[in-house]
C-alpha cells in the first residue's frame, strides 16, 4: 500500500494534487501529515521520511 506524506492541504497545493489523484482513481493509500512550521525551514523535519526533504512524498511499500 502507498503512503502519501503531505503538508496541510489548505496551504500546499502541491500536497493536494497527488491526494486528489489517488482519491479520484480510488487507489488505497495511507495519508500522513507533517505541517509546515511558521518562520522555520521544515526541510530537516521532512527528511525523516523524504530523501529530498520535500513534500509531497509518495512511498511505495
Amino acid at each position: 500500500m502507498y503512503t502519501l506524506w503531505i503538508a496541510n492541504k489548505n496551504y500546499s497545493s502541491w500536497s493536494l494534487r497527488p491526494w486528489i489523484l489517488l482519491k479520484a482513481l480510488d487507489i488505497p493509500f495511507n495519508e500522513k501529515l507533517s505541517y509546515f512550521e511558521d518562520g522555520k525551514s521544515s526541510r530537516e523535519k521532512f527528511q525523516a521520511f523524504s530523501p529530498t526533504g520535500l513534500v509531497p512524498c509518495l512511498i511505495d511499500g
